[in-house]
């Protein structure tokens, strides 16, 4: 009888351990919508980039399609956690992905950077912009892919962008690659639309990808995906990386079983940390993904505060 009760105990602990790190992990998003629902019917969504707009959030994100192709959707939420879908705001016919948006509004201007490839995954960085968010005008290329030669020769996408008001400068970050792995580059742009690669040589290795920069206080903070969660690093002039490797590990729920894809490090209205969203991948291909939540608590926030302090 001793025994049987201290497997069950045994059993409850594992049990509510597992409950623990699945409640830590909050699944917002599932590809529903035929835009959404991937071929193999199971969905994908991921990429998310978020704005806190007259006191609502406004997520735009990426989703692919019954077609296997991929288009850019928003969601609306004013707790970050409830989300209302609005649809397909950006799409082509003629290209196999658009995805991987991101987002900042200047001077009453959205200006969305994307992730374009007409065909298979040959990704460059477009642009479009908008007045509302919803209905969007597309400008074409902006960052292509480098020379022959270069580091990022192949392919480029997958864009951070941040606008600095004080130097009326936009920067934005990428990933790219020629043959081997990825590596992070970066541009500025005076009007949003025509920009400079500086430098011309990658800022950050590490095959580094689906990145999210932001300034937090007056340090850089940069997150990027991988399988076995988010991964961090950190500057002091957005430049010069130090890498702290993973920073938020899979919960190991089915949800997130293969990794984190896509991070975006939400910031509220003081500037402090408040969660990061990703697409959670249940699949280990990487198109089950859907978008999901992670609070920053105390632990991550002191993680990071040793991070930038190493600066």
């Amino acid at each position: 009888m001793q025994c049987r009760c201290l497997i069950l105990l045994g059993a409850l602990i594992l049990c509510s351990s597992s409950l623990a790190e699945e409640r830590e992990l909050q699944v917002l998003l599932k590809g529903e919508l035929p835009t959404e629902l991937a071929p193999h019917g199971a969905g994908n969504v991921y990429a998310p980039d978020i704005l806190h707009i007259d006191g609502k959030n406004m997520m735009w994100y990426g989703g692919q399609g019954k077609d296997g192709h991929d288009r850019i959707h928003l969601a609306e939420s004013t707790d970050g956690i409830h989300w209302t879908r609005k649809g397909v705001v950006l799409d082509n016919l003629k290209a196999n992905h658009v995805n991987d948006p991101s987002v900042v509004l200047v001077n009453g201007v959205y200006y969305m950077y994307y992730t374009q490839a007409d065909t298979a995954e040959m990704d460059q960085i477009h642009v479009a912009t908008s007045k509302d968010g919803i209905k969007w005008e597309r400008h074409g290329i902006v960052i292509p892919v480098g020379n022959k030669g270069d580091w990022d020769s192949h392919i480029v996408g997958r864009p951070s962008t941040f606008y600095d008001a004080d130097t009326k400068t936009f920067h934005l970050y990428y990933d790219g690659r020629s043959e081997g792995p990825r590596s992070v580059g970066h541009a500025e742009s005076e009007d949003g639309i025509h920009w400079k690669k500086t430098p011309a040589t990658p800022i950050f290795g590490q095959n580094a990808g689906g990145i999210d920069v932001h300034r937090v206080g007056d340090k850089f903070v940069m997150l990027y995906e991988g399988r076995d969660g988010v991964f961090l690093a950190t500057s002091n002039a957005g430049l010069d990386w130090t890498d702290h490797g993973l920073w938020i590990p899979i919960t190991k729920s089915k949800a997130d079983a293969f990794g984190h894809v896509t991070p975006f490090l939400l910031l509220d209205d003081k500037g402090q940390l408040s969660a990061v969203y990703f697409g959670a991948a249940s699949r280990t291909t990487w198109d089950g993904n859907a978008i999901s939540r992670i609070t920053i608590d105390e632990e991550r926030t002191k993680k990071l505060q040793e991070a930038l302090a190493t600066h």
